[in-house]
Formats: structure tokens, C-alpha cells, sequence
């Protein structure tokens, strides 16, 4: 099977040998010289679009610091994970990893903060920052595998869910506003999900994709760059549960009918500020 581009052999590119503590199922140095793992570092366009893009909206929807935060923290970790990518160097999966934690610790602080007194916020606020400077300790001279950064993750991630299913009971009356949230936060696990199946697919059976991209060779063999795929869909997941969020905050704050869910292109959603008050409407 002949195709324009076929893959390199493997070489040490650019930035020399790896120093990270994890390499992942893209073959090193076959695409590009200055590019370790090329669609792995690319595929983190999807934290710039999607997350500037919810700046703006942020700014101008006036959503508050949080999310504002959030935005600006998701393309931090987009940036961390393609330098981490691009080079396999320790000291950029750190800024791969670490951010992931430090941009959930807020909302999670947060969520956990509504409906309590000032004093409890504060206290959660400080537990927080204390948390994620022991799991940083931990993590950068104690424990270096990265399972412990994963779990510390998902357990955060897990905490939020669930806090914010209980604040949708007991803050959204309305049946119909209700199951719309339900059905974001569906498409957000879900996308969540699929990225990680994928992800780890592409570690149980990296041997055998391999083989099939170089048969396939350049460019259908990046199809099967699964780890890639997990990039995408993890941006959209979180791309849209922060939409959910938001949506949980202004029914929280009693602002709802100043709002409205607009999908632009399909899959760009944006909690808009209207120019007159409606109910939020989410199609």
C-alpha cells in the first residue's frame, strides 16, 4: 500500500532523550524533528479554541473571576500538555499535570462554598491551597507516578459532580430547566468518557496500532492516534460542563431569567446575557 507520506523511523529529535516519567503510544520523532509526539502536542489546539473562546464569553456575559479563572487555566494546561508532548521533558509534564489539578481546586473550593457562611468559604478556600501544595510536595519528591496524579484528578472532578447534582435539586425548581442541565452534563461525561476509553485503548493495544498506522502510513494513520483523540474530547467535556456550571450559578444566584443557552456551529455554547429578560432556554 502506497500513500505521499510515510512515517520516519524513529530517531532523538530535537529536544534529546526523554526525561518524563511516562511516554505515550505515538512513536517518537516520526512525523517531525522538532516535535516529539506530533498529533499528541497539535491535538491541544482544541484547550485554545475552545477555552479563549469561552474567555471572551466569560468577560463579556459577565460570568465572574471564577470562570474567567477557569478559561485561563484550561489554556495553561493546553499549553503545559503540547510543550509536554512536544519535547518529553519532566519538567513540562509537571506543567502538564500540575495545572489540571490547580484549575479544579478552585471550582471544587467553590461548589462546596455555595449556600455556606462566609467564614466556612474562606475555610474551604484555605484548605484547598494547603491540599494542593502537599499533593504538589508529594507528587514532585515523594510519589513521582503519575497514577497519583490521575486519581487526585478524577477525585476532584467526581467531588464537583456530585456537589453540583445536589445544588441542581435544591436550586433549579423548574422540571423542564431540570433535565436540559441533566442532558448537558450527559454530553460533557459523556465526551469525558469516550476520551478516556480511547486513551486507554491506545495504551492496552499501542503494539497493534502501530502496526496498523504504519500500514496505513500518513496522513490516515493519524486517525488511530487515540491519545489525540483524548485531547479533544476532554476539552469539549470540560467545555461544556463549565457551560453547565454557569447555568447552575445563575439559577443559584436567581438570575435565570436574565439568561439564555445559545449553541453556535453545534457544539459552541455560550451562556448569554439577554437584552431584556426571558426564561433560560437551552435549545
Amino acid at each position: 500500500m502506497s500513500f505521499p507520506f510515510e512515517y520516519q523511523e524513529q530517531i532523538s529529535g530535537y529536544w534529546g532523550p526523554s526525561t518524563a516519567t511516562i511516554d505515550w503510544c505515538e512513536e517518537n520523532y516520526v512525523i517531525s524533528w522538532y516535535f516529539a509526539e506530533f498529533i499528541n502536542s497539535t491535538t491541544n489546539l482544541a484547550f485554545y479554541f475552545l477555552f479563549l473562546y469561552h474567555l471572551r464569553s466569560a468577560i463579556k456575559n459577565e460570568h465572574g473571576f471564577l470562570f474567567i479563572f477557569t478559561s485561563v487555566g484550561a489554556c495553561v494546561v493546553g499549553l503545559g500538555s503540547w510543550l509536554f508532548h512536544m519535547t518529553l521533558k519532566y519538567e513540562f509534564q509537571l506543567l502538564d499535570e500540575l495545572p489540571m489539578i490547580y484549575v479544579t481546586a478552585l471550582p471544587f473550593a467553590y461548589i462546596y462554598g455555595v449556600d455556606k457562611g462566609y467564614r466556612t468559604r474562606v475555610a474551604l478556600y484555605v484548605a484547598m491551597a494547603l491540599l494542593m501544595a502537599v499533593l504538589t510536595i508529594i507528587y514532585c519528591s515523594v510519589y513521582k507516578n503519575p497514577v497519583f496524579h490521575q486519581v487526585s484528578y478524577a477525585v476532584l472532578n467526581f467531588g464537583i459532580i456530585l456537589r453540583s447534582l445536589v445544588l441542581i435539586q435544591r436550586h433549579v425548581p423548574d422540571a423542564a430547566a431540570r433535565r436540559d442541565l441533566y442532558r448537558l452534563l450527559g454530553l460533557a461525561l459523556g465526551e469525558f468518557l469516550t476520551g478516556f476509553v480511547l486513551w486507554n485503548l491506545d495504551t492496552v493495544y499501542c503494539t497493534y496500532l502501530r502496526q496498523i498506522r504504519r500500514y496505513w502510513n500518513l496522513p490516515f494513520g493519524v486517525i488511530l492516534e487515540l491519545h489525540g483523540w483524548w485531547h479533544i474530547l476532554t476539552a469539549l467535556g470540560i467545555y461544556h460542563f463549565i457551560l453547565y456550571s454557569e447555568i447552575l450559578k445563575v439559577w443559584h444566584e436567581g438570575r435565570q431569567s436574565q439568561y439564555s443557552l445559545l449553541w453556535h456551529y453545534g457544539f459552541l455554547g455560550e451562556v448569554h446575557k439577554n437584552d431584556r429578560d426571558k426564561n433560560i432556554k437551552t435549545d
